[in-house]
């Protein structure tokens, strides 16, 4: 595993946008990224903000020992608007869990859609352990994505603002369930199911969204799989 490999590893274990580790590293996200796609060798500042994350400088830099160092990590966010602090602040993770970040810019509609963009961190993250993941999930950090839900064609299982994790993996319906779909400019979040002949049928929980039909053979042209929902919070 390359050091390039390993920031993205360290990264994606700390639930963070490259955007948030080059603020906390004080260095260009550009700049950055150029250290995650092996581009430039990182410099002292990108290592020095992955230790203050509770990151090991040693097997940053060597791939030997533990990834972190402590029995705590810690995970940065943004500082309150208004605020005189830095604008992002340290929070600590307990050893056991990982911190992922929820992208709230950007919101997966259940109804009419939503026009998709660039997504940045918002102000929250939910904890998982990191064995749930692992066991239940099969996952790894780096293949989840914390979002939230808006519209009411999946009411009552998903409601608008509801947060649930995806797994962008399920990059093609092998198992029926609630997958988020990109149609041109939309996201969608509905139920999909397998039907003969190459065919999966596209349906909403609330009756008055008409279900639909798409041909697996064009997919990828009529519409894109971007992964499954595997668990929902809410608040009451």
């Amino acid at each position: 595993m390359s050091i390039s490999d390993r920031l993205r590893v360290a990264r994606a274990s700390l639930g963070l946008s490259q955007k948030a580790v080059a603020e906390q590293s004080g260095v260009s996200t550009r700049g950055y990224q150029g250290y995650e796609d092996g581009r430039s060798i990182p410099g002292g500042e990108a290592i020095a903000g992955f230790v203050k994350l509770g990151i090991n400088a040693n097997w940053l830099l060597t791939g030997e020992g533990e990834m972190f160092y402590s029995e705590t990590r810690a995970y940065i966010e943004p500082a309150p608007k208004g605020s005189e602090a830095t604008e992002w602040s340290l929070r600590a993770i307990p050893s056991g869990f990982v911190a992922i970040m929820l992208e709230d810019d950007i919101y997966l509609p259940s109804g009419g859609g939503a026009v998709v963009g660039d997504t940045y961190p918002s102000d929250n993250a939910l904890m998982f352990k990191e064995d749930w993941i692992r066991l239940e999930l099969n996952a790894k950090p780096s293949d989840l994505r914390l979002i939230r839900v808006r519209g009411n064609s999946m009411e009552p299982t998903l409601r608008a603002g509801d947060c649930i994790l995806i797994d962008l993996r399920a990059r093609r319906p092998d198992c029926e369930g609630i997958y988020i779909l990109r149609m041109g400019e939309m996201l969608l979040v509905k139920n999909v199911q397998a039907l003969p002949g190459g065919k999966i049928r596209i349906t909403s929980d609330n009756p008055q969204f008409e279900p639909f039909i798409l041909n697996m053979a064009k997919i990828d042209s009529d519409a894109t799989i971007l992964g499954r929902v595997v668990w929902v919070g809410r608040c009451l």
